[in-house]
């Protein structure tokens, strides 16, 4: 499969490269001229696809605002909106939640028996952390370091309410996080102050949770908007960078290369509509949304153009 005139976003510089790229099985063997015909995309925007993180697929079909029969209506939302690495991709993970409704032996056998990775979801609200606390007489973050699971490589998913002298132990074992904007905002919690995150080098991605509305680039407004406006701070964490946290650094807190690049997997999105500000960064974030998903490329695979989901592309 050979795709003509890319406009090829390079997102860790923001410079865009007519390019022509060519996939061979599921990657990418070859990006520059190529004189073969192929799908002529005229100009528009290639860029790494979307890492969803997180998403319980059982509860998200419950909290669907239409009826959702299996996973595969899911799967479909997610690839219309440009995702292309995704939690259940993910193989060898444990999963941690409800910990406050844990004995200590309960929590105990619970990490005995985690695999290599671990995803803990946790410190959502502050009733949740008043208990785990009344329970080990130890900070959450404290209580995840003494049974070991921060040994493992741990994503925290949540974690609204850790305050910086937990985030900083965080930090220290290399613990990413998985930000869930949708839920947050659906359910009336504070977002978590990514300034923070970004000052210890706290990799973190996002998710669409709960809910089977995934929209990425609401969610990244979301959060920069709160950062901006809320945390009355729009200096530490910009467009770009928010972009890098659900492309690339997603893509890798989930085991995965996003890169756009020769000998990789090709997973990419195509994206359609006029950039509206001088910065590309700004056209992505304030003037697109899921809508603008052209096109999303799996594995070297078509899994949806213009919202049409190929199911056996799956």
């Amino acid at each position: 499969m050979i795709f003509k005139n890319c406009n090829l976003l390079d997102v860790r510089t923001g410079k865009l490269k007519l390019t022509d790229i060519q996939i061979n099985g599921e990657k990418i063997e070859k990006i520059g001229k190529i004189n073969n015909n192929g799908v002529d995309l005229g100009g528009k925007i290639v860029m790494p696809g979307f890492a969803n993180c997180y998403l319980n697929y059982e509860r998200a079909s419950l909290n669907s605002y239409e009826k959702i029969v299996d996973n595969k209506e899911l799967q479909a939302k997610n690839a219309c909106a440009g995702v292309c690495f995704d939690y259940f991709d993910m193989k060898n993970v444990s999963f941690l939640e409800n910990i406050e409704k844990l004995s200590e032996s309960e929590f105990e056998k619970a990490c005995m028996s985690l695999k290599e990775r671990v995803f803990v979801k946790i410190g959502q609200n502050l009733n949740e952390m008043g208990e785990i606390n009344a329970i080990y007489k130890k900070m959450p973050s404290e209580v995840l370091e003494d049974f070991g699971v921060l040994d493992k490589k741990a994503t925290i998913v949540g974690g609204n309410c850790f305050e910086k002298d937990e985030l900083e132990i965080f930090s220290g074992y290399g613990t990413s996080f998985v930000l869930l904007p949708n839920d947050d905002a659906r359910s009336g919690r504070r977002f978590i102050n990514i300034n923070i995150l970004n000052r210890l080098n706290i990799p973190f991605g996002l998710g669409s949770g709960e809910y089977a509305e995934v929209d990425f680039f609401a969610f990244m407004r979301q959060l920069l908007s709160f950062n901006s406006f809320v945390m009355e701070n729009s200096s530490l964490m910009r467009e770009q960078e928010i972009i890098l946290h659900v492309t690339l650094i997603g893509a890798e807190i989930l085991g995965f290369d996003g890169e756009i690049k020769e000998k990789n997997y090709a997973n990419f999105i195509v994206l359609s509509g006029k950039t509206n500000y001088d910065d590309i960064f700004k056209s992505i974030v304030y003037g697109m949304s899921k809508q603008n998903v052209f096109m999303t490329v799996k594995n070297g695979k078509i899994l949806q153009q213009n919202g049409v989901f190929a199911m056996e592309n799956r």
